[in-house]
């Protein structure tokens, strides 16, 4: 393997090929023409057009895959490109790969094959050791296996791809493939498998992206035939007047938003059908900060680590990388302070240091300074020039400030009806517009964006343009693959139980509330209770249902707001690699130890106050049987509530929604009125009517006079068959409520997929 600067040659046009009078870049090998070929080195990009050479080029390059001729021209190239000489089904071909590295890039290393198989991961153990956190710590194995060289992944996190498809379990490795995880590639080629265990950056290339909203006379293109590239390590900022397509451009170019025609490729590799195995090397910052303020700041780290990295990953390497990620954003001093008393711009920071513990290589922010003073918003875009250039990360940020853009490498500037107007950096945007204000090209632009669109079009290299044109019809359509089932759900739900553990223990305010919410209810309840409650059929049933509904308000009031207040971190980590069942089910086990706090409170605190005991159906003392069915009604309201907080996206919509909710288990409680028709198939769904049904037969209402037959004791009330009391009758009672809940459960974890299309 060999490496040839094309820069250092120093020349704009340079021939590849075997004669060594007439080219620059010289192959001595058979397969290759004299002049095979010829390069054109421009300020930011090369581009290649084959010379009609005998075995021709097949180019792999940002999506296409195609033999040139002369007559295809000039073919831009990205970084990571391959050329491929000779035929691409035998041993025998040539292959280039193309970098654009900086000087103080790792050089290539080998790795030969014995007898023994080649392990690659995280640990220093293994023979090719990749540091990354992203990696396992041993991530595939390659050997060989009845005459083939096989390629094994070891049940790893993120995957591995080979000629840029995901690798399901072993796959049989050919001579010239290249074998790539996270942002590392490979080449396995006579019988070597060439690497770097540093990589030089991650580039993105935006190719023909349209994007369309609406139907029929409503619909609105809101991106228009954006083609722009960014290169490896590059400080970029998406800016524009509002409404200009900025936030949605950048979605779709992180992957995090594939409902658009173009394709986007990292790397050379197409973004959107390989989202899965590229996924963690991006990091997403929104808007809004994605970290919970009831935690520490380390605290809040430490589980995003449990989550975000390999299952292998030892406690002292996590706090390793929280401790070098702390530092790249200046909060060491604030580790142990909780975040809700960090400033703004320290939450912000905050906010990237989350997304840095899995060191993504192409992280993008949506307004990271929006909100913050002139002095905060330097300091921080310092911090994420710094980060571009001293930690390899490429950088791309949606802004409105212009102050610091001069920090940037590059600026995409957008027009109105998401039209790319102009990219490159700001002294060329200043020159190319004419002016020394940025402020005054978004009054250029949004006066005109047709003309400035064209213009910058114009204006660009036609060499470039036409090499472009490729696959300009390509439309995005793929579906995100499925979730790697080596991340363990039990794990998973370990995780996320432990922490919401604490965030409900670090809320001391809001959990004292809630537990003295039920002692006060049962005070309530004793002083409107009548003295022979438990004795006559009418109080009795009142005092019943008003203990039945004081269960549902206790369950919902719980719940109602626990998804819908961190509906932005939920869906950051869904778009990692959470999985919703895991998150629904660790809320709901610390919910339903809460709330059976809460029913022993409630139950035995009012059941005490009032003085009656009653047999139960199924015990001597019906304490046990009515503090059971108080319980299983506070659950089921619990899982009435995350289904409100499912749907909606904020605190005050889900309390808006809790009264018509609550006004429903009134009314078709079977109680306040005779249910007939539609009202009463409606009651079957309600979680009032079955929680009244089992405390109504545990208290054998059937079976307590009227309050009138002490004055006329030949008055006899019809027994209904809501209250039989019988083992059988409250066993299907509470079996309902136990059904509801689950399926209340299945639905609310069904809305919240939802999250992912959730807009800023």
């Amino acid at each position: 393997m060999r490496e040839i600067d094309l820069d250092r040659i120093g020349k704009r046009e340079l021939l590849l090929g075997r004669n060594a009078e007439q080219c620059e870049v010289v192959l001595a090998d058979p397969i290759i023409s004299k002049v095979q070929g010829k390069f054109l080195m421009k300020k930011d990009s090369v581009a290649y057009e084959d010379q009609d050479s005998s075995n021709g080029t097949f180019v792999a390059n940002m999506g296409e895959n195609r033999l040139l001729s002369k007559k295809d021209g000039y073919v831009e190239l990205s970084d990571k490109s391959v050329l491929r000489i000779g035929n691409i089904h035998q041993p025998d071909q040539m292959v280039l790969l193309l970098y654009r590295d900086s000087e103080e890039t790792e050089k290539w290393k080998r790795q030969a094959f014995g007898l023994q198989p080649i392990s690659i991961g995280r640990d220093g153990s293994n023979q090719i050791v990749l540091h990354s956190p992203g990696v396992s710590k041993v991530h595939c194995t390659i050997c060989r296996q009845n005459g083939k060289m096989m390629l094994y992944d070891r049940n790893s996190v993120n995957g591995v791809l080979v000629n840029g498809q995901p690798v399901r379990g072993m796959t049989a490795l050919q001579d010239k493939d290249l074998i790539q995880i996270l942002d590392f590639q490979m080449f396995y080629t006579n019988g070597y498998i060439y690497y770097r265990s540093a990589t030089s950056g991650i580039s993105l290339y935006a190719k023909n992206i349209n994007k369309i909203v609406g139907r029929g006379k409503k619909k609105k293109k809101i991106l228009n035939n954006v083609n722009c590239e960014i290169r490896p390590n590059e400080f970029v900022a998406i800016i524009g007047g509002s409404g200009a397509g900025k936030t949605t451009l950048m979605s779709a170019i992180s992957g995090f938003d594939k409902e658009f025609t173009g394709a986007v490729y990292c790397n050379g590799v197409n973004l959107i059908e390989q989202f899965h195995s590229l996924k963690s090397i991006i990091g997403f910052v929104p808007q809004q900060d994605i970290i919970y303020e009831n935690l520490t700041l380390k605290r809040m780290l430490l589980y995003t680590a449990k989550l975000k990295m390999p299952k292998d990953t030892q406690r002292q390497e996590m706090e390793q990388r929280i401790h070098a990620v702390l530092k790249m954003v200046d909060l060491e001093e604030h580790q142990n302070t909780y975040i809700r008393k960090l400033s703004g711009g320290q939450k912000k920071r905050a906010s990237i240091a989350v997304e840095l513990l899995a060191d993504p290589k192409l992280f993008f922010l949506d307004e990271p300074t929006s909100g913050l003073d002139p002095g905060t918003e330097k300091n921080l875009m310092m911090t994420l020039s710094k980060l571009s250039k001293e930690q390899n990360k490429t950088i791309v940020m949606v802004t409105h400030t212009t102050q610091n853009l001069h920090l940037c490498d590059k600026i995409i500037f957008m027009g109105p009806g998401g039209r790319l107007c102009f990219c490159g950096n700001v002294e060329e945007a200043k020159k190319f517009y004419q002016t020394d204000d940025l402020v005054n090209i978004y009054n250029m632009i949004a006066e005109n964006p047709e003309l400035w669109q064209r213009r910058f079009e114009q204006s660009r290299d036609r060499s470039e343009i036409s090499g472009r044109r490729g696959s300009m019809d390509e439309t995005q359509s793929r579906e995100i693959a499925k979730k790697n089932k080596g991340t363990s759900g039990f794990r998973q739900f370990g995780i996320l139980t432990g922490r919401y553990a604490e965030l409900l223990w670090n809320d001391r305010q809001r959990l004292a509330l809630l537990l003295i919410q039920p002692l006060l209810i049962a005070i309530l309840l004793k002083i409107v209770a009548d003295k022979d409650i438990f004795k006559i059929y009418e109080s009795t049933k009142s005092m019943l249902f008003a203990l039945s509904c004081s269960g549902i308000w206790i369950g919902m009031f719980n719940s109602i707001q626990e998804i819908c207040k961190e509906r932005v971190i939920l869906k950051r980590e869904y778009m990692s690699n959470l999985k919703l069942p895991c998150y629904m089910m660790s809320k709901f086990v610390l919910q339903a130890l809460l709330g059976l706090i809460q029913s022993i409170i409630l139950t035995l605190v009012f059941l005490s106050l009032v003085g009656n005991s009653k047999k139960g159906i199924f015990f001597s003392d019906f304490r046990p049987e009515m503090l059971f069915t108080v319980w299983l009604t506070v659950i089921a309201s619990v899982a009435m509530g995350f289904i409100i907080s499912s749907v909606v996206q904020s605190g005050d919509k889900a309390m808006a929604a809790a009264p018509f909710v609550l006004i429903v288990q009134l009314l078709f409680s079977g109680i306040l009125f005779t249910l007939k028709g539609a009202g009463k198939i409606i009651s079957y769904c309600t979680v009032s009517r079955w929680s009244v049904e089992a405390l109504g037969s545990i208290a054998r209402l059937n079976k307590l006079d009227l309050r009138m037959q002490a004055d006329f004791p030949m008055l006899e009330h019809e027994a209904e068959s809501f209250f039989k009391a019988t083992a059988g009758h409250v066993w299907t009672a509470s079996g309902i409520l136990i059904l509801m809940t689950a399926v209340l459960m299945v639905v609310a974890t069904l809305l919240l997929r939802n999250v992912a299309k959730d807009r800023r």
